[in-house]
């Protein structure tokens, strides 16, 4: 193997285990959060979600999570259970439902506020630089996927004759 196939080769399984590392201790903090304002992690997520989208339904719910219907089903039904969330059937089309937080859970809890203390104590104490330069990493490994990725397409694709 060459040395420079080896330098790649590195510099991917770094990347790759920073990567696993950070995904972890997100993870960690999320649900560590997510539950100090008595919730579970996904719970979080959809009245995050609901908060910024009411009105939304099941399906596009499930799709910004990235996780499934059924799954998506089972977190709000029991949110509706505890009282956060409402779901309404409009009448112009009985076979929607619409998502929302209800009255009460918006009146005890200041979402945005909930919302700024949870992203700013994930960066409490860093510099604006350092901000910029993890920004700036984080921009520029995504812009090597995408481009990455379409070289896979394009030299996946059947040749038209």
């Amino acid at each position: 193997m060459k040395n420079s196939e080896q330098s790649w080769i590195n510099y991917a399984e770094r990347i790759f285990a920073l990567l696993k590392v950070n995904r972890k201790e997100f993870s960690e903090y999320s649900l560590e959060k997510s539950r100090q304002l008595g919730f579970t992690g996904p719970q979080l997520f959809v009245v995050f979600t609901l908060c910024k989208n009411p009105g939304i339904n099941l399906q596009e719910l499930s799709e910004r999570m990235e996780l499934s219907k059924s799954t998506v089903s089972g977190i709000v039904d029991r949110l509706v259970i505890q009282g956060d969330v409402l779901r309404e059937i409009p009448t112009e089309n009985r076979r929607s439902v619409k998502l929302f937080l209800s009255p009460d859970f918006l009146k005890k809890c200041d979402l945005m506020e909930t919302k700024k203390q949870y992203l700013t104590d994930l960066i409490h104490g860093a510099e604006p630089e350092e901000l910029e330069l993890i920004i700036q990493g984080l921009e520029k490994l995504s812009e090597l996927i995408r481009r990455n990725k379409c070289v896979r397409e394009e030299e996946t694709k059947p040749e038209i004759k």
